[in-house]
């Protein structure tokens, strides 16, 4: 124990050694982190060939633009969205929730750094008899004063303190980078707000667009069926018919009305929709004039589908974002388990009473540093870092569940794609088919071989044709809005987390007042992603569907008579979509700066 004791004695005249020992002793006792805390979960990345079945071959689309509802050349549905987007309540909220996280990082990056404080105090005070000493408690700091003239005294100071944190083990770094990740998300998540209110927008938009043909048709519809049922009124009182086929004739009629009360009924309600969708009440919607949606663009997938869907959709970006922020919170608790090191310093003035303040011999200061260790802390500490580590999991967890939904969502709307196309298709020749009928049975009534009834029946039963192929079309329509809203409806996450890093923290971050937390304010907005590096390269040699031939709007002939030519199944032209910009990263990296702690309690 002697030999011990007088190797670890320093060297007569160098103080240095007992400073080195107890600097190692200060880290023996702070650095004891426990090991063992690790997220069980880990993040899955889709295979490259996880739609290939769904997609099928020769998969080359577009990913959807970001103006693609502009695409669809309505400026009445372009206000409406624009409405939305500024007076829906929901994207209201998801836009607080913004400004929350970045007041919530501007209020941490106050604290950390340097800081400065300053003060004045004057106090009053009996002190014991002259010829004393005492303890003088100014701005904190006991100073020992002889007691001489007057007891009462009233001590007084002015100071300004300055602390400087420096850091050593990255626990602010870690703190502002899980802040930094968790502004991100929610400015992600107030773009995902946005994509689904305009999807809901553009649905109801183009239902009510439905709805509107389908009263055309249901109006020819009833001046046939009038008709009919003249002509067989008529037939029966000359008796050249039983009133069999004109009371049937007065049944249609009468459920064409219904028909038509429900079909009004769907008009207003789509409406009333759209003006709560807007955020200015159900009744805005009432002033609507009648849709006139274009063709509506897309319908082939894009290539790489798997691994840039990780990129492209805002709430994959998000859950992503929260699994950083939760892993950065659990390295900030870890590095509270090393010794905290700051550099403090005082000066100012102090006096027994406010008279003496300003002289030369009432200045003071102090400087140094101020080193804690969280010795009675470790209990609280290993607690709360077994929470973040758990929150990890469940952040992992939420994340690999939303990249789940997200190419199950895909894999459901491109088979029922696919199934529509092929109704469609089958409805275009029921409506052909329908045509030639009509045509038929208008020839031959001019050759006198039918009656004028005959041919009113067949044009009942094409617009019975057509109003199906409407319904196809418009079940189609909304499918390919969905799609859009799938894959992201144009989300750019490079362009978001920018826009959401535009704050002071993160401007005087980029301007070098803090290099080290600089790095972290946009590492996730300049990364490639490494979990989809592997998926994208496998889902270069994966095929995908063939291109879903785009329907055009709905229309309907004003007569079926003077438009027998045509199936009435609209313009077959597709808007071009512009395509993503490559440069666009699949998704963040995910950077994870892990303390290296291996020592156990």
């Amino acid at each position: 124990m002697e030999r011990i004791m007088k190797a670890a004695r320093p060297a007569r005249g160098g103080q240095g050694g007992w400073t080195m020992l107890a600097a190692a002793a200060l880290l023996a006792l702070g650095g004891c982190v426990p090991s063992g805390f690790l997220p069980s979960l880990s993040l899955r990345a889709p295979a490259g060939d996880a739609l290939a079945h769904t997609a099928g071959p020769g998969v080359d689309g577009a990913w959807p633009a970001p103006d693609w509802v502009k695409q669809l050349q309505d400026p009445q549905l372009d206000e409406l969205v624009a409405e939305a987007s500024r007076n829906n309540p929901d994207l209201q909220v998801a836009q607080a929730r913004l400004r929350i996280a970045q007041a919530q990082l501007q209020q941490f990056d106050s604290l950390t750094g340097l800081t400065g404080t300053a003060g004045a105090t004057v106090s009053r005070a009996r002190m014991p008899k002259p010829g004393d000493v005492a303890d003088v408690s100014v701005a904190g700091y006991r100073v020992p004063v002889e007691i001489f003239g007057d007891p009462n005294v009233s001590p007084s100071s002015i100071f300004v303190g300055l602390t400087y944190q420096l850091d050593l083990w990255g626990k602010n770094r870690a703190a502002t980078k899980s802040l930094m990740s968790l502004r991100d998300a929610a400015g992600v998540e107030a773009e995902q707000v946005r994509l689904t209110l305009a999807v809901a927008i553009v649905t109801v938009y183009c239902q009510l667009d439905q709805a509107y043909a389908v009263r055309d048709l249901l109006q020819q519809k009833l001046k046939i069926s009038q008709r009919v049922t003249a002509v067989l009124r008529e037939r029966t009182a000359r008796g050249l018919d039983n009133a069999y086929d004109a009371s049937d004739a007065s049944i249609k009629r009468s459920r064409l009305l219904e028909q038509m009360a429900l079909n009004d009924e769907q008009i207003k309600l789509a409406q009333l929709q759209l003006g709560v969708l807007s955020g200015r009440g159900p009744e805005r919607g009432l002033s609507l004039q009648r849709p006139r949606v274009g063709a509506f663009p897309g319908g082939a997938l894009p290539a790489r589908l798997p691994a840039d869907l990780l990129g492209r959709r805002p709430d994959i970006v998000a859950a992503r974002l929260r699994v950083e922020a939760a892993f950065a919170n659990a390295d900030s608790t870890r590095a509270q388990f090393y010794p905290d090191v700051n550099l403090v310093a005082l000066g100012g003035v102090f006096a027994l009473t406010p008279a003496s303040l300003f002289s030369r011999d009432a200045l003071a200061g102090s400087v140094g540093p101020a080193i804690s260790l969280p010795v009675f802390d470790r209990g609280r500490l290993k607690a709360k870092l077994g929470t973040d580590v758990a929150q990890a999991d469940v952040a992992i967890g939420l994340y690999n569940k939303t990249v789940d939904d997200a190419l199950g969502q895909v894999a459901q709307i491109v088979t029922s794609l696919q199934t529509a196309q092929t109704l469609v298709a089958q409805q275009q020749d029921a409506v052909a088919a329908a045509q030639k009928i009509v045509q038929i049975a208008a020839d031959r009534h001019r050759r006198g071989v039918l009656m004028q009834k005959d041919v009113d029946v067949a044009d009942l039963t094409l617009i019975d044709e057509r109003a199906q192929l409407i319904a196809l079309l418009g079940r189609q329509r909304t499918l390919r809005v969905g799609l859009v809203g799938a894959l992201g409806g144009g989300f750019d996450a490079s362009a978001a987390m920018a826009s959401a890093s535009a704050s002071p923290v993160a401007t005087r971050t980029a301007q070098g007042a803090r290099p080290k937390r600089g790095a972290v304010a946009s590492a996730a907005a300049r990364n490639a992603t490494n979990a989809g590096t592997e998926a994208r390269r496998a889902a270069t040699s994966v095929n995908g569907a063939a291109p879903i031939d785009p329907p055009g709007a709905i229309v309907t002939p004003r007569s079926p008579t003077a438009e027998r030519a045509s199936a009435s199944t609209g313009t077959r032209s597709a808007v071009p979509i512009v395509p993503a910009d490559p440069r666009v990263s699949a998704i963040p990296v995910f950077q994870h700066d892990r303390l290296i702690v291996t020592q156990s309690d």
